[in-house]
């Protein structure tokens, strides 16, 4: 594998103009109705189609078989970025996030088009379902602007001058607030990076979570409201990035780092290298099984189910469409 480039992996930050490609025959305002069934995935994966703002575009799910065949693409008429953080709920009800729109869109387990997630108007990109029924959300921004160049518009918090703070927010299913966690950030390279992805652990009193492109995953006890000593945690200069987490069904916590997935212990002790090939490997999803994750590569537009006995990868399927690909969700039936 070729060393990781800072160039590389600002590009995961600031993405650029993608090239339109043809994964499905739907129009927008055409969308058919196909149930979700088990071991089915679904991705983001945005039209972007604005010269002037390369994360702006026709928001759309592609819906794949276990073998990744597509079997529907659904377009979203109400999201305005990049579509991302794709999960299925307990109850087999898809989510989706728009973090630039404060939009958060759900799909029945029939495949039909629930009403909108009415959250607070926060960067929320992600979902965790607490056994209690709240639910977790984390912002996916934080601060008041980019270290980098960026090609986009970062929205501001409606009466504040502020991207978020990225906090971890406990919330009803109704959308109502019900604890304000205040996390610890890295930022990520860019700094504007708040908490990207999380995961619950010790039966949903803990969370590990990340800074999308930072070198650490954090820990928080959610129970006592306090900051825990990190997960794992690398120097800023390490050539590590960090961009979505996930426990597998052995306990397993899994970590895609760009060109590769990792496996640690719970006390943060590497157990296995999964590498992959290229870099931009960005978002995986939750196992629902021990024998395989899916991963998707923002850079490439390609998804991928890989065998996490030895790593090979079982199926692939390329979308056609570069820098935009982010989420993948494997129903569990």
């Amino acid at each position: 594998m070729s060393r990781v480039t800072r160039r590389e992996t600002l590009g995961l930050l600031a993405g650029s103009a993608a090239t339109l490609g043809a994964a499905g025959t739907n129009k927008s305002g055409t969308n058919r109705i196909v149930p979700f069934e088990r071991g089915d995935v679904v991705a983001g994966c945005t039209l972007l189609n604005d010269k002037t703002d390369d994360h702006r575009g026709q928001g759309r799910l592609l819906h794949y078989d276990g073998n990744l065949r597509l079997k529907n693409t659904i377009f979203l008429d109400d999201t305005t970025h990049v579509v991302q953080g794709t999960r299925f709920a307990p109850d087999g009800t898809l989510w989706a996030f728009d973090a630039f729109a404060y939009k958060i869109v759900r799909f029945a387990r029939n495949g039909k088009r629930l009403p909108n997630f009415p959250g607070p108007p926060k960067s929320f990109a992600h979902v965790n379902f607490l056994p209690d029924g709240r639910l977790l959300m984390g912002e996916n921004f934080v601060g008041a602007k980019s270290r980098v160049p960026l090609h986009t518009t970062l929205p501001f918090m409606p009466g504040t001058q502020r991207f978020g703070d990225g906090h971890l927010f406990a919330l009803s299913r109704k959308g109502k607030v019900l604890r304000e966690y205040a996390t610890r950030t890295h930022g990520g390279i860019g700094g504007f990076q708040g908490l990207t992805a999380s995961v619950l652990l010790d039966g949903g009193r803990r969370v590990g979570y990340t800074s999308e492109s930072g070198p650490i995953i954090f820990h928080y006890d959610l129970e006592n409201d306090r900051q825990l000593p990190n997960l794992v945690g690398y120097p800023d200069n390490s050539g590590h990035f960090f961009f979505d987490l996930s426990l597998d069904r052995t306990g397993r916590l899994l970590v895609i780092a760009g060109a590769k997935i990792e496996a640690y212990d719970l006390a943060g002790q590497l157990l296995k290298t999964y590498p992959l090939a290229s870099f931009g490997w960005a978002s995986m999803s939750e196992p629902v099984t021990a024998t395989h994750v899916f991963a998707t590569n923002f850079f490439s537009g390609e998804i991928v189910k890989v065998d996490l006995a030895g790593g090979k990868v079982l199926a692939s399927a390329q979308t056609g469409i570069n820098k935009c690909l982010s989420g993948a969700a494997e129903f569990a039936g």
